[in-house]
């Protein structure tokens, strides 16, 4: 597959197989993605890679969370300016549209909405999740080369077959995910799959026992 067919065919996928992604192919994506730039070479993105028994513990518990009605844990940042403008808040709201209504939900139907949202804290039923994080010194520009590295890695991705999506969802949730220090910022997490595939940084791999 050549860059412009990644390009071209890659997909924020709702929807994953379940089959597991092997271990050598995880390694292989994100030693290529360290190649990705950033300025002065800070490589300021941290990654976390879950599969099997850590992954499913994880989706327990914000699926828990979700049950009892907890509220989302306080931003970190902003996710979209409080006030869009034209025209990127018809944009989001086509997106809406599109989005629930491929599923059956009518605009005014608030629960459903959020019943179909309730799928980004399994991930989609993917059984790898990349987490990516970033130091919370960090400005506007290393942000912006975490999502170089992102996109990298999802190009990466789809050169092996894979698919993924890209979740802001989890920061809503960043205390049950956890693990990365008290000065690193949940920027962002993928998920990975035969029809899925991570988004993030330096490969530090945990699998199930």
């Amino acid at each position: 597959m050549d860059v412009y067919e990644a390009v071209r065919s890659r997909r924020a996928v709702r929807g994953f197989t379940g089959r597991e992604v092997p271990r050598e192919t995880l390694e292989r994506v994100l030693s290529a993605a360290a190649w990705a730039p950033s300025g002065s070479n800070l490589q300021p993105w941290h990654v976390y890679v879950l599969t099997g028994g850590p992954l499913a513990e994880l989706k327990k518990r914000a699926g828990e969370r979700l049950a009892v009605g907890d509220l989302w844990d306080r931003a970190e940042y902003e996710m979209y300016p409080p006030a869009l403008k034209s025209p990127y808040r018809e944009r989001r709201a086509a997106f809406g549209a599109q989005r629930y209504g491929s599923l059956g939900i009518p605009p005014g139907d608030v629960e459903a909405r959020q019943r179909a949202a309730s799928a980004n804290w399994d991930a989609f039923g993917a059984p790898a999740a990349l987490f990516c994080y970033i130091d919370r010194t960090m400005g506007l520009p290393q942000w912006s080369d975490a999502g170089m590295y992102l996109q990298t890695v999802m190009l990466l991705l789809r050169a092996e077959g894979l698919h993924s999506r890209t979740q802001m969802a989890w920061a809503k949730f960043h205390r049950t995910v956890a693990g990365c220090g008290r000065r690193t910022r949940l920027a962002a997490r993928s998920v990975l799959r035969s029809r899925s595939v991570p988004a993030a940084c330096n490969p530090r791999l945990q699998d199930s026992p």
